[in-house]
């Protein structure tokens, strides 16, 4: 056992951070890129989610992971370059996929068929898990907003948010203004179904900080 601490100790020793931190700030800013580019309306909140944290925190560990297995394969070739090569072309190893080919022990054995290690598969599902998660829990955010706009606005309010929103997004403002007056005015939905609606056509347009700002105005008053 001690034995065994030694030698952790001694390889610890020789670790070079700064290349696993190269190539682990590459491979996270990989991911953070992907859940902008998956989330484009709420980029900021999307990477708040741990789902997004998952995602990112999985790619920079497998990607030290590949640096590991690149520096122990080629020795000296620990260097920034080194570490740049891994962080852009682990991207590459996640779209395909690593053949392990064993060697025969005899030479009258047939060739073994290749033990494929789908890297793809295996980061899709794990994306598609991250996917899942950010998706719940933004969802999850969207309903609290539109229940607390609900207790502390009423329709007006709603409405003239409304038109703010549409209005600050060059949205047809003739055929926006109709839509919410038609909303606020018609007595065939109730009270709740106006307010949710007026609620999502202004998050659906980017209002969610506006939204935001105006219940905690109400909260203060």
């Amino acid at each position: 056992m001690q034995t065994i601490l030694q030698a952790v100790v001694a390889w610890l020793a020789t670790v070079r951070a700064d290349l696993y931190l190269v190539t682990g700030v590459m491979a996270l800013l990989w991911a953070a890129s992907e859940v902008v580019v998956g989330y484009p309306d709420r980029p900021v909140r999307a990477l708040r989610t741990w789902g997004a944290w998952l995602l990112m925190i999985a790619n920079a560990l497998f990607a030290c992971l590949a640096l590991a297995a690149a520096l122990t394969l080629i020795p000296g070739s620990a260097s920034v370059w080194m570490a740049l090569g891994v962080g852009l072309s682990w991207q590459a190893m996640l779209r395909g996929g690593i053949n392990i080919q064993p060697v025969p022990i005899s030479a009258t054995a047939s060739a073994p068929e290749g033990l494929g290690v789908p890297l793809n598969e295996l980061y899709a599902r794990l994306q598609g898990f991250c996917v899942g998660q950010i998706q719940r829990q933004l969802v999850g955010e969207r309903v609290t907003l539109m229940e607390r706009a609900m207790a502390k606005l009423d329709v007006p309010d709603l409405a003239r948010i409304a038109r703010l929103v549409t209005a600050a997004l060059a949205v047809s403002t003739v055929e926006a203004e109709q839509y919410i007056q038609k909303i606020a005015t018609d007595p065939g939905l109730s009270e709740e179904r106006r307010e949710i609606m007026l609620i999502s056509l202004i998050l659906d347009n980017g209002g969610a900080d506006i939204l935001h700002a105006r219940v905690r105005e109400r909260r203060k008053t």
